[in-house]
């Protein structure tokens, strides 16, 4: 055998060894998130989150007609579940429910946040709020209750517990968030809903651009009764989590390699989901490959497209229309 071929096939082996190596220290890393088990996902009786004693202001919902689950190819949609599990071992109601959507068609990433209180379809239990069916039957029972009232495919699943959250903006180093006056007011305490905070109040902030740590970033995010124009909502909470989302990724994407594994390292235990690593590292790539500036926006539902409805004691979101929210919905994700 020649030098030449001798040299050759040595490089080769070298790098199929870096190959390699580099695959097993990604598989490492990637496992050391956790995935959902049977426990996880055992389905459980129903309940009813009792808001008033008012009585019911209507009698019924027409779900229009759905035409099926639709699907695209390139296009993945991943349902990102904030909880927080105040009892170990006990699945919660999904906090904040937010459809992030890669889109390998148009090079976009998209996120959809679904109000809590919207008052849906539950396979196999009564019309409840759609928080209920994650509480109910975990991911596979939230994911089918999307497809049933929005005939949207929900190819992965990610759940974030609130230390998760804190980690990631700790590990960063903070974000800068605008404040307004009330959003200030209610976080140092001085507001009259911010008795209702589970946080200790925060000192020193101001109107206008604020930085935020772990804990402020939360206590940010979790403001239910603020809205940015100062009315007082669960509105006001679905924009400010897709603000910190916003933020967070404008920080991250302008990130080393190195800072991102770090980041990665301290929250990886704070993550669940039902995606193998494979599946992971794939989605991860075309996401990074699209090379977005920026998120695009959406909520469920849209202003001026539902009422607010007393049903079996529940204060609940109805849409004016099914089928258009459906049709809204499929275009601003698939296009």
């Amino acid at each position: 055998m020649s030098k030449v071929r001798k040299v050759i096939l040595i490089v080769l082996a070298v790098l199929a060894l870096m190959v390699i190596g580099a695959y097993a220290f990604l598989q490492v890393q990637l496992n050391k998130i956790n995935r959902i088990t049977t426990e996880e996902t055992e389905f459980t009786t129903e309940d009813f989150d009792e808001d008033t004693d008012d009585p019911d202001t209507i009698s019924g919902v027409d779900w229009g007609l759905n035409n099926g689950v639709e699907t695209r190819e390139g296009v993945t949609n991943i349902l990102l579940v904030g909880q927080d599990t105040r009892v170990a071992g006990q699945r919660a109601r999904s906090d904040s429910m937010i459809i992030l959507t890669v889109d390998n068609n148009r090079k976009r990433l998209s996120m959809v946040s679904l109000m809590r209180d919207l008052y849906v379809q539950i396979p196999g239990y009564s019309d409840n709020k759609i928080n209920a069916a994650y509480a109910f039957g975990g991911f596979p029972l939230l994911d089918q209750t999307i497809e049933t009232n929005f005939g949207i495919h929900i190819d992965y699943n990610v759940e974030v517990d609130f230390t998760g959250f804190k980690d990631i903006i700790d590990t960063l180093g903070g974000i800068d968030i605008k404040l307004n006056e009330a959003e200030v007011a209610y976080m140092n305490g001085s507001s009259q809903y911010s008795g209702k905070s589970q946080q200790d109040p925060i000192s020193g902030l101001v109107v206008g651009y604020n930085h935020l740590n772990g804990e402020a970033a939360l206590m940010y995010a979790r403001i239910r009764y603020v809205r940015t124009d100062d009315s007082h909502d669960d509105f006001g909470r679905t924009e400010r989590q897709r603000i910190v989302i916003q933020t967070v990724f404008q920080k991250v994407k302008d990130e080393s390699w190195g800072n991102l594994l770090s980041v990665y390292n301290e929250v990886a235990s704070d993550l669940t989901t039902d995606m193998t690593n494979d599946e992971i590292l794939s989605v991860a790539l075309t996401a990074y490959n699209i090379g977005a500036n920026s998120i695009d926006e959406y909520r469920i539902p849209a202003d001026g497209t539902y009422s607010g409805q007393t049903i079996r004691k529940m204060s609940v979101l109805v849409p004016n229309d099914w089928n258009t929210l459906r049709a809204d919905l499929q275009e601003f994700i698939y296009g």
